[in-house]
């Protein structure tokens, strides 16, 4: 449970601060997207891919909501307004998908998710985090960019307790707790843990359209299809390497669903247009926290995404939770997505070629690492379409081992089909 809390506060937190919202919308906005985020993976582990897979705030649509915190004061007239676009571009965004999902085009591209891209992304994910990793534990100013050397003092102490933690075979299964309990003390000691305010309601239910009703913009509706089929990329992926995982501690495994893992992907878009909160994606980095806790059974994931629902409904859980401070969370899963890396190359190496697969993987890594340093305002010229990709290394990168491989695969066949007599 701490695990999936500790991944998904930071996402809308930064987003409120964006849109400017007061201490209590920000609470609430927490509220919402964690209830989004529990009942898509409840619905994922129960009726899709049938994974403990945690379902987290997308990166893509936290680039959205960065990109148009300011776009929009242009495009709409104001932050308000820009929000009730974004509702109707999740809402869209979910149509998208089960439509997608519904005439079977997920599953013709699922099958060039092979190890060379499954290892890719994996590479690329662990290289596009390591900054905001590091930003986040050496309490880098977001004003003047300085290092906080007490900060990066304190957290090094937090990492070396959460690696301790899970390299040790009794402890494993508690890491997460161990390291957030222990990080929060040292951090409350040295005096960079906020006050945790006292809130005026006890619960505090969900409500729909919040931002107020959707508003219809076509003009953002070519992003929301290039941005619908790049989370479907990263469902893909981030359910072939858990199904990779999997494989390797010999579990057993259901078949899966890609069909029913679209649809049900789309309707927690939908579900994040009408509660207005982030949209889902199914997080990568529950290979990682599996392949480190070995903790592969469905059971608890369904009880950690109940108890989320439940604790999200009580205001001073949420207000609590929201108080936890980012560079702990980053401390305390450092570990889990530091081994994200062996699995990538595992993924490669285990290859059908090695050879032939090492080869593949270069160009897409030079691309995407390349794109991660060149300055994300050097493509604000271009069209918003073109300047989310090439913003997003992980993406860009990801896509170029996709084409690659599609290519790959087509040539191999029309070779084949030249050999028949």
């Amino acid at each position: 449970m701490l695990f999936i809390v500790s991944g998904n506060i930071v996402a809308p937190i930064g987003i409120a601060s964006m849109y400017g919202l007061s201490t209590e919308m920000t609470v609430e906005f927490v509220s919402r997207t964690f209830i989004v985020l529990a009942i898509s993976g409840l619905l994922q582990v129960l009726f899709g891919h049938r994974l403990p897979i945690n379902e987290g705030p997308a990166g893509l649509w936290w680039g959205v909501f960065t990109l148009y915190s300011n776009l929009g004061l242009v495009l709409f007239g104001s932050q308000a307004e820009t929000l009730r676009v974004l509702e109707f571009a999740l809402i869209v965004s979910g149509v998208i998908c089960i439509l997608l999902s519904m005439l079977g085009l997920l599953d013709r591209l699922a099958k060039y998710f092979t190890p060379v891209v499954t290892g890719t992304y994996l590479l690329l994910l662990v290289v596009q985090l390591s900054g905001s990793f590091l930003n986040g534990l050496l309490g880098v100013d977001s004003i003047d960019g300085k290092v906080s050397s007490s900060m990066m003092i304190v957290s090094t102490i937090v990492v070396i307790f959460a690696f301790l933690f899970t390299t040790h075979n009794q402890l494993k299964k508690i890491g997460i707790i161990g390291s957030l309990t222990i990080g929060w003390i040292i951090f409350a000691m040295v005096g960079y843990a906020d006050k945790i305010e006292v809130p005026d309601k006890l619960i505090s239910l969900p409500e729909i359209f919040v931002f107020g009703i959707p508003r219809v913009e076509w003009s953002i509706v070519p992003t929301v299809i290039f941005v619908t089929l790049l989370l479907i990329t990263n469902m893909l992926a981030s359910v072939k390497i858990v199904e990779s995982v999997f494989k390797l501690e010999h579990v057993n495994f259901e078949k899966i669903s890609i069909k029913k893992t679209g649809v049900l992907m789309g309707v927690g878009q939908i579900l994040a247009g009408l509660f207005s909160a982030i949209g889902p994606v199914p997080i990568s980095g529950s290979g990682g926290f599996i392949a480190s806790s070995k903790i592969t059974s469905r059971i608890p994931f369904i009880i950690a995404s109940s108890l989320i629902i439940v604790g999200s409904l009580f205001t001073p859980f949420i207000t609590f939770i929201a108080a936890l401070p980012p560079a702990v969370g980053y401390a305390a899963i450092f570990p889990i997505f530091a081994s994200m890396i062996s699995l990538g190359l595992k993924e490669i190496v285990n290859a059908y070629n090695v050879e032939d697969a090492v080869r593949k993987v270069g160009v897409p890594l030079f691309a995407g690492v390349g794109v991660m340093f060149v300055p994300s305002q050097a493509f604000s010229t271009l069209p918003p379409i073109v300047s989310s990709l090439l913003s997003n290394g992980l993406v860009f990168g990801t896509l170029i081992a996709l084409f690659i491989e599609i290519a790959s695969k087509r040539d191999l066949e029309k070779s084949k089909t030249v050999r028949i007599p």
